[in-house]
């Protein structure tokens, strides 16, 4: 199997948006595997998102 590489020619704010999304994704997924897992730390999780 080939994958093809491209390689993004982006603007300073188009790269901070890049940035942005990839960051509240990784968020998700690691609330997702603490969630599956049920470990203690979601509760620190859970106050951090109430403070905003």
């Amino acid at each position: 199997m080939y994958a093809k590489k491209l390689k993004l020619k982006l603007s300073n704010q188009k790269r901070s948006k890049m940035a942005q999304c990839a960051s509240y994704a990784r968020l998700v997924y690691n609330y997702g595997i603490l969630m599956v897992n049920g470990t203690s730390a979601m509760t620190k999780v859970n106050k951090r998102a109430m403070r905003t």
